[in-house]
């Protein structure tokens, strides 16, 4: 069976979670039947005609349609099994409380939404946008650990290839799959810094901008790669580097323990930011100086220096550059891409520090500024 309720050779099967839509979760799903019959209609009315935003935008139409299609229809499925309480399959996966199913069916309603877009300039759509919405509230604690949670889980559940579970039907296809785990991580990402490379990375038209180091010897377009990749699945990042349990290389590769979570993260986000660069503007540099993650000056024993050492000699030998290096899988990114992510991360776990740039005294700020078909005059604050 399928995860998102089809069958392997065909349709007319029971559906495997049939005996799981009838228990506590009725109050929650009626709560937002409407909305759901809404985004039904939608799909199959103007699906076609629709524009993404932020993540969904950076997917093929047809993909984050397909990925839309399937959510709406088998929502129920998919909330039932996030929730189960009683798995009998992949028990190695952290579910959520049946109790936060009101928060786990928002999360879908939100990732559904996003991956179908909307009609722009019409008074209506942007109406049926805002009550379909359902954002993540910061100030919610238990939101954001369920949303965060969700996310996780249906990063690692969802099938995109008939090689990842001999027997089962794929859920979808593969580049449906990276648009429905990309919004999935959008929506539940709830560190502010996270967020913010967000905004800067994952919308249509940006690029990286200049950077120091080891990344400025890269191409720009094999950075923007890495950092999208890395962007897009930190958090199974941050798992894999940290997982107590694994079940692959578990001889070959020596993890970080589980309770340095909070600084390999840094050393992720600086990886990043590395990576991306920054643009010539005032905002970009403000940016790229407050983002910066460093180990402490007075950092006990080396501790964190040795945590980021760590991290790099496993990334060094967990990411795939060739198809060679792993017969029947896929690089995570291209050789260019992979190349740069690698010296990066070698650099940032060896200890150095970028050079420090001074603030400039007079910025060009009709840099990017457009005024119709010709550039604004140039303006200069000293």
């Amino acid at each position: 069976m399928d995860f998102f309720g089809g069958a392997v050779g065909g349709d007319t099967m029971l559906n495997p979670w049939a005996s799981l839509i009838t228990d506590s979760l009725d109050d929650v799903i009626e709560q937002n039947e409407s909305r759901w019959v809404m985004l039904r209609m939608l799909c199959d009315s103007v699906g076609e005609a629709t524009v993404a935003e932020q993540s969904a935008a950076l997917f093929p139409a047809e993909a984050r349609l397909e990925a839309a299609k399937k959510l709406i229809t088998n929502h129920i499925a998919v909330l039932k099994d996030v929730t189960n309480p009683s798995p009998s399959t992949q028990l190695e996966l952290a579910r959520v409380p049946r109790a936060e199913g009101k928060f786990v069916d928002l999360f879908l309603l939100e990732v559904a939404r996003r991956l179908l877009g909307h009609r722009k300039g019409i008074t209506a759509a942007a109406a049926a946008t805002n009550f379909l919405e359902s954002r993540l509230d910061l100030s919610n604690e238990k939101q954001c650990e369920v949303y965060a949670a969700s996310a996780r889980y249906l990063s690692l559940r969802i099938q995109s290839t008939p090689e990842m579970k001999k027997g089962r039907n794929p859920d979808m296809d593969e580049e449906a799959s990276r648009a429905f785990v990309a919004v999935c991580f959008e929506v539940g990402e709830a560190d502010l810094r996270w967020r913010t490379f967000r905004d800067l990375i994952m919308r249509p038209g940006a690029s990286a901008g200049d950077t120091l180091g080891i990344g400025s010897q890269h191409p720009r377009s094999a950075r923007e790669e890495a950092a999208r990749r890395m962007m897009s699945n930190h958090l199974d990042v941050l798992h894999d580097v940290t997982n107590p349990s694994p079940l692959t290389q578990v001889d070959e590769l020596q993890r970080v323990p589980e309770c340095y979570r909070p600084q390999v993260d840094m050393m992720l986000r600086e990886t990043i930011r590395r990576l991306w660069g920054r643009g010539p503007g005032p905002e970009d540099f403000a940016l790229w100086q407050s983002l910066e993650e460093r180990i402490d000056e007075n950092d006990p024993g080396g501790e964190m220096q040795a945590v980021w050492g760590a991290t790099a000699a496993y990334l060094d030998g967990r990411v795939q550059r060739t198809p060679e290096q792993k017969a029947g899988r896929e690089p995570e990114m291209s050789l260019a891409a992979s190349t740069a992510f690698l010296q990066v991360v070698t650099e940032i776990g060896s200890g150095r520090r970028l050079e420090v740039e001074e603030v400039p005294t007079r910025w060009n700020l009709a840099i990017g500024i457009s005024t119709g078909a010709e550039k604004s005059s140039t303006c200069i604050l000293s």
